[in-house]
């Protein structure tokens, strides 16, 4: 079973009156959550600081672990980006770009003061007739060699849309969830579980794993 907003939201407000910490708006809940995976995605990707900086979990990144790339992998995305006069700008939602293509072919990085070289270069220039292409990274978009070059395929790590317990109000003016307006985490139940503890320890409520366990059981049980 995948767990919904709902369901999350549900058990964290049942954790909470368990705990006696008073309750949660759902519009707080929304962005409570949506930071905590954004974190826990900081986290699985690598960051530079040491965990007594902030980082919890292993000292590991994307690119060294495939089971980090399996949890990342809703939100690896592919697109064609299209060139004016060798540059395109980043998209929007862009983290870390995980391959870069141009007619099939796979181009290749160079630093900014090697942009001289490589076009003067008389054994391997960019060339469109040879396949041979090159690309500089800046903050917000791509400067591609040659600077004909029309499209080229990016496969992009994505940031996660924010988490939403969408609602409609009742006769009586109570919050009832809606399933139409709220917005789903894309992860694996256990990064789930993971990034919800995260936000349990930010909104300072303890709780055990066998908690997770036994909501588990009784929204299969009971549906609630």
């Amino acid at each position: 079973m995948a767990l919904t907003a709902d369901y999350l939201y549900t058990y964290t407000l049942r954790l909470m009156k368990k705990n006696m910490a008073g309750g949660l708006k759902s519009t707080d809940f929304n962005a409570h959550w949506s930071e905590s995976q954004r974190a826990y995605q900081d986290d699985l990707m690598g960051r530079f600081q040491a965990r007594n900086n902030g980082k919890e979990g292993l000292n590991t990144g994307l690119i060294e672990n495939e089971t980090i790339l399996q949890k990342l992998s809703p939100f690896i995305t592919p697109i064609v980006l299209t060139f004016t006069d060798g540059i395109c700008e980043k998209p929007k939602d862009f983290i870390y770009r995980l391959a870069l293509r141009s007619n099939g072919k796979d181009c290749y990085k160079i630093n900014h003061d090697q942009i001289a070289t490589v076009n003067d270069s008389v054994i391997d220039p960019p060339s469109i007739d040879d396949d041979r292409y090159y690309f500089v990274e800046y903050e917000g978009y791509y400067l591609f060699l040659p600077i004909e070059t029309a499209t080229a395929d990016l496969d992009y790590i994505s940031t996660p849309k924010d988490i939403k317990w969408g609602f409609t109000f009742d006769e009586q003016g109570r919050q009832v969830y809606s399933i139409g307006l709220s917005v789903q985490p894309l992860w694996d139940n256990n990064s789930c579980m993971e990034i919800t503890k995260r936000m349990f320890k930010t909104l300072g409520v303890s709780f055990k794993d066998s908690d997770f366990e036994n909501f588990g059981e009784s929204v299969i049980d009971k549906g609630v």
